[in-house]
């Protein structure tokens, strides 16, 4: 591939056009669209500019799969020029369906755009090879799709610095103000249509490759071999020591455990995929060794992935994103065990089993939506009739105080339906939602219905998302220190002191104080002290309206397996902001005793 000229610009927009006319057709209006939304960045009413460029941006990759999957079939030119139309057809639906304007729109109908957006790219990818059974062909493919992404990502940001810089120096040495906004329609303009047009130029014009045609060059072989593998390799040792640890303390996994196994799953299926080959090429060990272990390695991270989001919906509930990693946890599960056991080895089975699977995420009769919807209710009507707030299948006006945990966790649910336009499903309201009369500071149907109910802690979190918190008393005074045999400080947002070794961190969730021990260069937690407990004290005694929390009590206990500290409290912050309350930051002075 050479370097783009002009020459090369007009033969490849041409030849993609001919070829391609839907999909270039897709990415000049998706560039128009930006280029408006850029020049009316303040104006009102563009919902039909946001619809056309999201449906496009479906265009591109949809457009390009039905004109592969027509030329793999060779059908004649009607029959392909008809399939388009179809692809149309379903575009036009999916713009009257769109409706950025809907109170769902955010949380419901761009996420199903989304889903509808990663299928529309599986097709393209697997679309050539749906009834053939030539793997190596389909590997081929999708390799010089992938080349050609990386090449011509490279080619697009190489250009737009160059013609930035070339810009800025016309601006600044004739004194032109050219307006700011000439460098993203700069940007949009060369990713939309020079990249596009690069990408359909050097799509592959066959889908049956000779042995000639296929392989590793030098750069694909090294990045492979050299880079992928021992990152993922690192990757997952990483992830393993972590299970060890949660095997020795017995503890269950923090929640970003699920992000980080799927991050993990994300790489290495990527890395297992361009290395499918590669065992053909290089007899190495590493090489062999990840193809044949990956899938091993993958299943008791798939295990943690469970527990961890086990955890977060037995404590809170179902949401979308939650059933998504679990959706994603029975897709990993499966696929190991195909791999496994199976005596195919068909890697088509990745990109059409995940489209599958995301289409029953989003649309099928137990999506994400309806489930997480019904566990909110679920879990919003557990919360009310636990407190004596329903009266007759129907909710009361006052009632039984309620603890503040449990009271904000009415609120966020409350919050969550209505974010969904669901609110209307709750068959035990007493009236209709515009019904519930307006309170001063309770705007929302959510708020007003808590408002009525006279719920405690109805206002919503995000108004005052960080919870200062200090103490009446100086630290140590008139405090027991017997027994204890060091002591370490704690900065509010800085790495606690070492003594002998040791020192004391907030961890990185905010949900631990962390034990350490600097011990020959290396690092190693010794025990991790929940939190939890002293946080949810603490909000427990939180009066409403007040911006700070001013306790009496300048200390803490926390019992440990190997330790005890005595936590002498000076200041802290409590992020509240979100469903799982944490400690934003720490200022404390800690006692130790060693068991």
């Amino acid at each position: 591939m050479k370097l783009p000229s002009p020459g090369f610009l007009i033969n490849a927009f041409s030849s993609a056009f001919r070829r391609f006319p839907g999909a270039t057709l897709c990415a000049a209006a998706g560039v128009a669209m930006i280029f408006i939304l850029l020049d009316n960045l303040t104006a009102q009413g563009g919902e039909w500019v946001v619809k056309t460029w999201l449906v496009c941006q479906l265009g591109l990759p949809l457009m390009t799969g039905l004109v592969a999957f027509s030329e793999s079939k060779e059908w004649e030119e009607k029959r392909g020029w008809l399939l388009q139309g179809a692809g149309l057809v379903f575009l036009a639906a999916c713009w009257f369906l769109l409706d950025p304007n809907a109170a769902s729109f955010q949380y419901v109908g761009l996420p199903r755009f989304f889903v509808l957006l990663l299928i529309a790219h599986l097709f393209t990818a697997v679309a050539p090879y749906l009834n053939q059974r030539s793997v190596a062909d389909f590997w081929e493919y999708n390799r010089q799709l992938f080349a050609n992404i990386v090449i011509g990502a490279v080619f697009t940001l190489i250009l737009f610095a160059g013609l930035s810089l070339a810009i800025l120096a016309v601006d600044k040495l004739f004194d032109l103000n050219i307006n700011y906004r000439i460098y993203p329609k700069l940007f949009v303009l060369l990713a939309g249509i020079f990249n596009t047009t690069f990408f359909l130029f050097h799509f592959p014009e066959k889908y049956a490759f000779s042995e000639s045609d296929a392989g590793y060059n030098a750069v694909f072989k090294n990045l492979c071999k050299y880079i992928l593998i021992p990152i993922v390799g690192l990757y997952l040792l990483i992830l393993y020591v972590y299970g060890g640890k949660i095997i020795v303390t017995w503890s269950l996994p923090h929640g970003w455990v699920s992000s980080l196994v799927l991050g993990f799953a994300v790489a290495g299926i990527f890395t297992y995929l361009l290395n499918f080959y590669l065992s053909e090429y290089d007899d190495s060990f590493w090489v062999s060794a990840f193809k044949r272990w990956f899938w091993w390695a993958q299943l008791p991270l798939t295990a943690l992935l469970f527990a961890a989001v086990a955890r977060r919906i037995g404590d809170y509930g179902v949401t979308e994103m939650r059933f998504l990693v679990a959706h994603l946890g029975v897709w990993l599960a499966v696929t190991c065990l195909y791999f496994l056991f199976s005596k195919h080895d068909n890697i088509k089975y990745i990109p059409i089993s995940l489209g599958l699977f995301a289409l029953v995420y989003a649309f099928g009769p137990l999506n994400a939506f309806r489930v997480s919807e019904r566990s909110q209710i679920g879990m919003l009507k557990n919360l009310l009739e636990k407190n004596g707030r329903l009266e007759n299948g129907r909710l009361k006006q006052g009632g039984p105080d309620i603890m503040k945990e449990e009271a904000l966790n009415i609120h966020s649910a409350l919050q969550f339906l209505e974010q969904r336009d669901a609110l209307r499903h709750l068959a035990w309201l007493p009236m209709p939602l515009d019904s519930f009369p307006k309170t001063a500071g309770a705007s929302g149907d959510a708020r007003r219905i808590a408002a009525w109910a006279h719920i405690d802690a109805a206002k919503p979190l995000m108004e005052n998302e960080y919870l200062p918190v200090r103490c009446t008393e100086q630290p140590f005074e008139g405090i027991d220190v017997r027994g204890f045999s060091s002591f370490y400080k704690i900065g509010l947002n800085t790495p606690g002191e070492k003594r002998s070794g040791y020192f004391f961190n907030l961890s990185e969730d905010g949900l631990h104080l962390d034990w350490k021990q600097a011990k020959s260069g290396r690092v190693s937690t010794i025990e991790s002290f929940d939190l939890q407990p002293v946080i949810r004290k603490w909000l427990s005694m939180k009066t409403e309206g007040d911006p700070e929390l001013v306790l009496k009590d300048n200390y803490f206990d926390l019992p440990g397996r190997k330790g005890s500290l005595r936590v002498f409290f000076n200041e802290a912050v409590i992020n509240q902001g979100n469903p799982v309350k944490k400690l934003q930051s720490f200022n404390s002075y800690v006692f130790l005793k060693e068991k």
